[in-house]
């Protein structure tokens, strides 16, 4: 017979596997509505490694704009990258997303920071919309038609490449340019965009494609546009880990991020 106490000894001692939690799947506006208060503070490497980027980037690209530019950043997001345009002077500048979590924190801290500018050293204009390019009915607002230039930075990972460029040829007027940077397709293939939700410990991914360089450029001339710099691919190294944190230890040695600047014929 079996001994009931040494059985009772033998279940409490037993281990409690533990079971990680699965990602759970929601549409883009819907994760990034939730993502939205944390987003700028989860240590995202990404992020930081394209911040980084943008730095040597956008001076080319203001190189290709006129006077008095009008800007669309496609994407906004909470404002990350809008806030490099701001100090651009006469610019035009508009933010279009389809997050309203994410617009209402870009709004105060774009417009706080541009009120604090001198005339002479900012935009001449900012303004924010909601926009979501693949709603059903997405008409393009008329504040974003005839752009000289649009932005959109680690964000084409979650729109089909025709739907995206589509849009961007709709926005921007003839002679005008595009700066589009995304997440590397060999980095795509192991993971996506997503963040782990700290009040439930839920793992959320919004809807996600891997697009590789190719097919960008590719879609890219279909709508009409050429490439006028790039695309510019980067790994990660190990003197990055310290400037964009160490979520980035997994990837070093691997191509995570691609900048590319397209000019419509």
């Amino acid at each position: 017979m079996e001994n009931p106490s040494s059985s009772s000894s033998s279940s409490e001692n037993k281990e409690t596997p533990i079971v990680a939690k699965q990602p759970v799947y929601k549409p883009t506006v819907e994760a990034y509505n939730q993502w939205a208060s944390i987003y700028d503070t989860d240590g995202n490497f990404l992020q930081a490694l394209d911040s980084i980027a943008m730095e040597q980037i956008l001076p080319l690209l203001v190189d290709l704009l006129p006077s008095m530019p009008k800007i669309v950043d496609l994407g906004c997001g909470t404002g990350r990258t809008t806030l490099s345009l701001l100090r651009l002077p006469a610019a035009r500048l508009l933010g279009l997303d389809n997050s309203s979590a994410m617009l209402d924190i870009a709004s105060e801290r774009c417009n706080q920071t541009w009120n604090s500018l001198p005339e002479a050293q900012r935009a001449a204009t900012l303004s924010f919309n909601i926009w979501d390019v693949l709603a059903e009915s997405n008409e393009l607002p008329d504040a974003a038609k005839d752009a000289d230039a649009i932005v959109s930075t680690l964000v084409v990972e979650h729109i089909p490449l025709d739907v995206f460029f589509s849009a961007c040829s709709g926005m921007v007027k003839k002679g005008g340019v595009l700066l589009l940077t995304n997440m590397h397709s060999d980095m795509g293939a192991e993971t996506q965009a997503g963040f782990t939700d700290p009040r439930s410990g839920e793992k959320v991914r919004p809807v996600s494609f891997v697009h590789t360089i190719a097919q960008v450029v590719e879609e890219a001339k279909k709508r009409g546009f050429e490439v006028v710099w790039g695309p510019e691919e980067k790994e990660v190294r190990e003197d990055d880990v310290e400037r964009v944190g160490n979520r980035a230890k997994k990837w070093v040695g691997k191509k995570v991020w691609f900048g590319i600047i397209l000019k419509k014929a």
